[in-house]
C-alpha cells in the first residue's frame, strides 16, 4: 500500500452561475481524492496530517501503539483506525461520550482499533501531562511495549509537523494555477490544516477559515499554532457553523451507502459534500460570492478536505 498517495490532488474548475456573473475564477482543490486507499476514511487533510507519524511508525522497531482522541463522529478517529489496518500499526482511541449506535465507531473496531469511551469530564484531561503519563504506563503494560513506544497523537491529528505537511497543498494550488490565488477558503475543526496553509501561503493570497464549531476561539487557536512572524492575511468567517459542531440543516442530508454521510446544499455543479465541514464551507463561500465579497475578476480556491462526516 503506497504512502503517501502517488499524485497530488486535482484542482477542479467550478462553473457556477454566481461566479460567472462576476467573472470570478472559482476552483475546488479536490483533496478528497488524495488517498492511498480510495473508498476509505483515510483521505484529504487526514492523510496529510497523519503522514509524518505513519512514516515514523512504519519504520520503528518495535512497532509503536498509536493513541489518539476524538468524538464519536470524528473523521480523524475513523482515518487513524483505517491507517492502522492498512499499515499493520496497532491503534487505541479514546472517544468522548457515551456508547452510541454509530457506523463510524463500528468500522473503527472492524479496522482493529481498540476504543475506550471517556466521560466528557475525564476527556478534558486529554492534554494534561500527568493524565497522559498514567495512560502511557497502563497501555505499555497492556501491550507489552516500552513506554516510549506509546505514541500520543493530539485530537484531530494537529501538530506543528502535521500542519506544515498540510501546507504543501498550497504549493500544489500555485503550481496548477501558475500563480497564487487571490483567495483560498478552508473549513476548520481544530485549526491545524488552516494553520499549515496560512504558514505556506504567499501574502498575496487571502486565507478564509470557516470553523465548523460555534464560538470565536478558533482564531486564537490558529494564532497559537502559527506563532509570531507569520503572514496576517487571513481571517475566520464564523457565521457558518449552523449551530455548532455536528449541527446542520436536516434538509441537506441525502441518503448514502456505507458509513459516509452526504449533503446537498442545493447548488448544482459541486463535488460530493458531507454536512459537518464541507457543506458548511461551500454554503458560506457561495453566500459571500453572491454578496459580492470577492472582487470581480479574482480567483477563489475552495479546499475540499474530504471526510465521511
Amino acid at each position: 500500500m503506497p504512502f503517501p498517495p502517488p499524485a497530488k490532488s486535482p484542482l477542479q474548475p467550478l462553473h457556477l452561475s454566481a461566479a460567472k456573473a462576476r467573472d470570478i475564477a472559482l476552483f475546488c482543490k479536490r483533496d478528497d481524492l488524495y488517498t492511498p486507499a480510495p473508498g476509505t476514511a483515510l483521505q484529504g487533510n487526514k492523510v496529510r496530517k497523519l503522514e509524518p507519524v505513519l512514516r515514523a511508525a512504519v519504520a520503528a522497531k518495535p512497532t509503536p501503539l498509536l493513541v489518539s482522541f476524538g468524538g464519536a463522529y470524528s473523521n480523524h478517529v475513523s482515518a487513524l483506525a483505517t491507517a492502522g489496518r492498512l499499515y499493520s500499526i496497532p491503534v487505541h482511541l479514546f472517544v468522548r461520550g457515551e456508547e452510541v449506535d454509530n457506523a463510524l465507531l463500528d468500522q473503527a473496531r472492524r479496522d482493529g482499533a481498540i476504543i475506550t469511551l471517556l466521560s466528557r469530564s475525564e476527556y478534558r484531561f486529554k492534554n494534561e501531562a500527568s493524565w497522559l503519563r498514567l495512560r502511557q504506563a497502563e497501555l505499555a503494560e497492556q501491550h507489552r511495549l516500552p513506554p516510549e513506544f506509546i505514541w500520543f497523537i493530539p485530537e484531530g491529528g494537529t501538530t506543528k509537523e502535521s500542519a506544515r505537511n498540510v501546507g504543501k497543498l498550497y504549493g500544489e494550488v500555485v503550481s496548477d494555477l501558475g500563480q497564487p490565488p487571490d483567495f483560498l477558503c478552508i473549513s476548520a475543526g481544530t485549526g491545524g490544516s488552516a494553520a499549515g496553509i496560512i504558514q505556506a501561503a504567499d501574502p498575496k493570497t487571502r486565507i478564509e477559515v470557516y470553523p465548523a464549531l460555534k464560538g470565536d476561539w478558533m482564531a486564537d487557536e490558529i494564532q497559537q499554532l502559527l506563532g509570531p512572524g507569520v503572514s496576517q492575511n487571513w481571517t475566520c468567517i464564523t457565521d457558518y457553523h449552523f449551530g455548532g459542531y455536528g449541527k446542520f440543516p436536516w434538509e441537506w442530508v441525502v441518503p448514502s451507502e456505507g458509513i459516509a454521510s452526504r449533503a446537498d446544499i442545493g447548488e448544482p455543479g459541486l463535488p460530493q459534500l458531507e454536512p459537518i465541514y464541507t457543506a458548511k464551507l461551500f454554503s458560506g463561500v457561495l453566500d459571500r460570492l453572491r454578496a459580492g465579497k470577492y472582487p470581480e475578476g479574482s480567483s477563489v480556491v475552495v479546499v475540499h478536505t474530504g471526510g465521511i462526516y
